[in-house]
């Protein structure tokens, strides 16, 4: 039951934001709205406000089926306009304005993802210190000197963060000063040289060379050898709990959004070439799943699926399919490049392919969660 509360929930929030970015962005440019739709199929039920934007006289609905949402323009393509409300329809809009009328849709999403990330770093969450824990005898964390209960504050240059900060400093993942540009050359310098560790030992402050040893992992090739320290790096009782503030909060929304974003384009660029496999797409039952599981684990952890989710469903509105918001601003963009809009028989045809593509990955999607769910 949570699992299908939990994906509702997410489904209707997600389209509703998306809807009401282009029923505003309409409402902003004069655009007469007749219908604001969340859910297909048999109407549910349905509503006018007492209180209508200036303008308009829109009618709400919730479908039957919250696959998606809709809103619905005056426009001269879908019927007939009386002739004193001709000039509001959304055909005889300027090319910005209508570009800008769809464009909101999906940027409404991403603007949704990044004030929940950014929610998420104001409410904080709790981070292990960087606190030695058990040192193993004769290892390179005993022969440094380091003991229990040493808080390292400084790598080199480098403040260490927290403990996974710190456990990335030692493999090396992260630039320091003492960094070459050659990885192989930094961890065989590192593992000769160490660096100097600044630590507080009960209020003292020490600073110790600390020289990590590149060890294999156990039954693993010699290649896959990480540097190690030979110590427990973190102890889960200490911790404390961290929070952003405002502005930088939002700088961390921003930055997630921007991380997945790039990520996501990456992934598809590889799929469209062949370098990842298609079964890395997903569709609505591994959703489902997930957004039961996130639930299950906590609001932060929920909150957190939404937004990605919210960054997923705005990237994929913007894909030039003639289906999608990406596939009107490619028609405005080929108006604003030749100054003439698409004829009306090649948007036809092009909508006939974009359906069939559509079609084409929807199904692919659900066979992968079907795979998944019976594998």
């Amino acid at each position: 039951m949570l699992t299908l509360l939990a994906f509702l929930f997410a489904l209707t929030l997600l389209i509703a934001v998306h809807e009401y970015g282009h029923y505003r962005m309409a409402v902003a440019f004069g655009v007469p709205v007749l219908v604001f739709s969340i859910g297909f199929g048999k109407t549910i039920y349905r509503w006018r406000p007492f209180k209508q934007r200036p303008g308009q006289n829109t009618e709400f609905v919730i479908g039957a089926l919250p696959l998606g949402g809709y809103v619905q323009m005056l426009d001269g393509r879908e019927g007939q306009v009386p002739l004193d409300q001709m000039p509001l329809a959304f055909d005889r809009q300027s090319l910005w304005a209508r570009a800008s009328i769809v464009a909101a849709g999906p940027l409404a999403n991403l603007l949704l993802a990044m004030v929940l990330f950014s929610a998420l770093s104001w409410w904080g969450h709790p981070k292990i210190l960087p606190i030695i824990g058990r040192v193993e005898a004769g290892a390179a964390a005993d022969q440094a000197g380091l003991q229990p209960g040493d808080r390292v504050l400084k790598v080199g240059h480098q403040e260490v963060k927290d403990a996974q900060h710190l456990r990335a400093l030692i493999r090396g993942d992260l630039e320091t000063p003492e960094a070459s540009a050659d990885a192989g050359q930094d961890l065989e310098r590192t593992a000769a040289e160490g660096a100097a560790w600044e630590i507080d030992r009960q209020g003292q402050r020490l600073s110790l060379l600390v020289k990590p040893i590149l060890t294999p992992l156990p039954g693993q090739p010699a290649a896959t050898a990480v540097m190690r320290i030979g110590a427990v790096v973190g102890v889960p009782s200490e911790t404390e709990w961290v929070s952003a503030g405002f502005w930088e909060g939002w700088a961390q929304g921003f930055g997630q959004v921007k991380q997945i974003t790039m990520m996501t384009g990456q992934m598809l660029a590889q799929m469209l070439t062949g370098e990842a496999s298609s079964k890395h797409l997903s569709g609505p039952l591994t959703i489902a799943e997930q957004a039961g599981q996130s639930a299950q684990r906590g609001l932060p952890s929920y909150v957190s699926f939404l937004g990605l989710i919210s960054v997923s469903l705005g990237l994929l509105n913007l894909l030039p399919l003639p289906m999608l918001d990406g596939g009107h601003l490619m028609y405005y963009l080929w108006e604003s490049l030749t100054g003439k809009p698409v004829s009306v028989a090649w948007q036809r045809g092009l909508q006939k392919v974009g359906l069939a593509l559509l079609i084409f990955i929807m199904t692919l999607a659900f066979f992968n969660d079907l795979t998944r769910l019976f594998t």
